[in-house]
């Protein structure tokens, strides 16, 4: 799709994953979203589990001749005894993003929203039995307060709720931080011209956001902000988020952008077309879906 003159694609690594309601809020279940189930069933839910299906996919974004990746996902053969959806994948990502036309050392940003296991996945490879950065030629772009949090895991000190991301920081983050590739960054940074970055805290301590702008269209890339679209159903449920309320206000704060400006929502986990517009109704919002 396009966003004014940028082209922007899902890089996809595993089409469809799925995770119980109570990822997203607690308690949750078929009579929190009874209304709206004549479209989230079967595409957003499978009607046989009641199982949420969540894409995992990246972002491509090309403006100006530069090249921007957005979320690079979980990666090849990485030991994840906690989360088998994770564990040991065998993907042909890096083929689909060549596919795009897309080489590694054509990337020359790597935005990463949040450094949860499955947003940084393809951040490194394995070469001669260490791991390297994949994008050689790219600056990392990683939010300055979830570097400050996650590198806690470097000392075991990591607090309760984040001990499934034991061992990302120092596989997926440290390496390209040791290559002098990585720039912290910070509410109101520019990338290629066409992204500023806006704090979206809550789903961790330093999650950020990246709003595309170019020819007077845009989309909001908001990673795990909103990870599903039950999220904009109930947008300030409480749930298993670093900070339940804090992540309720940023996810108003997203919705009440796309709804003003008519910008794209688009998060790291929809199910095609990936993306919608959001309407305000009422206290609430509604979606719109353009046609998979």
């Amino acid at each position: 799709m396009y966003v004014g003159e940028v082209r922007m694609r899902p890089v996809i690594e595993q089409a469809c994953v799925e995770f119980p309601p109570g990822v997203c809020y607690d308690d949750a279940g078929p009579k929190d979203y009874a209304s709206d189930a004549h479209w989230l069933y079967p595409r957003f839910i499978n009607p046989d589990t009641e199982l949420l299906n969540f894409s995992h996919h990246a972002w491509l974004i090309e403006a100006g001749g530069e090249r921007i990746l957005v979320d690079p996902c979980v990666g090849n053969l990485r030991d994840r005894p906690g989360a088998d959806f994770y564990h040991m994948l065998d993907t042909p990502w890096l083929e689909r993003l060549a596919a795009l036309g897309a080489e590694p050392e054509s990337i020359d940003y790597v935005f990463c929203t949040h450094l949860h296991v499955d947003h940084v996945g393809w951040n490194t490879r394995l070469v001669d039995g260490s791991y390297v950065p994949t994008f050689p030629n790219a600056r990392y772009l990683l939010p300055r307060a979830e570097d400050d949090f996650w590198k806690l895991d470097l000392e075991g000190k990591l607090p309760g709720i984040h001990v499934f991301n034991t061992g990302i920081y120092a596989e997926c983050v440290l390496p390209v931080i040791e290559a002098g590739l990585a720039d912290f960054v910070e509410e109101g940074a520019s990338v290629a011209g066409c992204m500023r970055l806006i704090d979206t805290p809550g789903h961790t301590p330093g999650h950020m956001g990246g709003v595309l702008e170019s020819a007077g269209e845009g989309a909001v890339l908001c990673g795990d902000a909103i990870h599903h679209p039950i999220h904009v159903i109930h947008p300030e449920r409480p749930g298993p988020q670093h900070d339940w309320e804090q992540a309720g206000r940023s996810r108003r704060m997203i919705l009440d952008l796309c709804a003003e400006t008519d910008y794209w929502l688009a998060p790291g986990h929809f199910q095609p077309p990936h993306v919608c517009k959001v309407r305000k109704e009422g206290e609430g919002y509604a979606m719109e879906w353009p046609e998979v």
